[in-house]
């Protein structure tokens, strides 16, 4: 019987939610849309993003940028640009640690891409790639 009950309930407030977004205009649902997709993904995420703002210099397809670090994890960064770019394109990253002459290069590839920026997901491979990461993380 509790069975029929969870279900029962879920049915409920699955109806009340569609009927709820059916009243909303259509840029009211995008912008809820957008919502739901980035709570959803920052709850995927297994590594805390930290401000980390940042010039980054990296390369794609044969071709050099230069812009802004917005956030770093110990999976990735998020780089604010205006530039077209697609998600599994390859990229080569160059940027600064605070405070220090050093730099960090990593290979990468682009994980999501939306209206102000990338999602950049570092290669892992290897302890050289990983050690810099979390050195520069923990200064954070």
């Amino acid at each position: 019987m509790d069975d029929l009950n969870e279900i029962w309930e879920i049915s409920s407030v699955t109806d009340r939610l569609i009927s709820l977004v059916m009243e909303l205009s259509e840029e009211q649902q995008e912008t809820l849309l957008e919502d739901l997709e980035l709570k959803l993904s920052k709850e995927r995420r297994r590594h805390t993003r930290k401000p980390f703002i940042t010039v980054v210099d990296f390369a794609s397809q044969g071709r050099a940028y230069r812009e802004f670090i917005k956030d770093i994890s110990g999976s990735g960064v998020y780089i604010q640009t205006s530039r077209p770019f697609s998600v599994g394109q390859d990229v080569v990253l160059t940027f600064p640690f605070p405070d220090s002459q050093k730099h960090v290069k990593i290979t990468a590839r682009i994980a999501r891409v939306n209206d102000t920026g990338i999602g950049v997901q570092f290669n892992m491979g290897s302890s050289r790639h990983e050690f810099p990461i979390r050195s520069l993380l923990k200064m954070l």
